[in-house]
């Protein structure tokens, strides 16, 4: 063969689409599974709707109990007991400065949601917050 052979005019091209394309989908799945790492919520739980309150910075470091509507309670998204619930509060209560958010359906008994404050208040931990979704008023 002679030289001319391999000294040819003839271009090695990368195929740009398909590398375009995983990285479209590398970028998607990160929002998406960023998303759902940084707010713990459960989709059964409508939260009540107000107009006034300020908006509270998310907080990773609060321990946050769903108050479904038929009065089950979600902690992590697992189902728990009273009693689990009970036993997760008194592990909690020995941390510094525990904070419990608890979020309640807005056809959940307020008897549900006065059980979990009064457990909560049990075990020695004042920091509680009840969540809203705020809304705008319409003029």
């Amino acid at each position: 063969m002679s030289r001319q052979h391999w000294e040819s005019d003839e271009g090695f091209e990368i195929p740009l689409t398909p590398l375009i394309d995983i990285v479209f989908i590398l970028i998607i799945f990160f929002l998406v599974a960023t998303t759902f790492y940084t707010e713990e919520r459960d989709i059964e739980v409508k939260l009540a709707e107000g107009t006034e309150g300020e908006l509270i910075a998310q907080e990773n470091e609060a321990f946050v109990v769903n108050i479904r509507g038929t009065g089950v309670l979600v902690v992590r998204n697992q189902m728990v007991t009273e009693d689990e619930l009970t036993e997760m509060l008194r592990t909690l209560a020995r941390q510094a400065n525990p904070k419990v958010e608890i979020r309640g359906d807005t056809t959940a008994n307020h008897g549900g949601v006065m059980k979990v404050i009064n457990l909560c208040k049990r075990h020695g931990i004042g920091n509680l917050s009840l969540t809203q979704r705020i809304v705008k008023e319409s003029p």
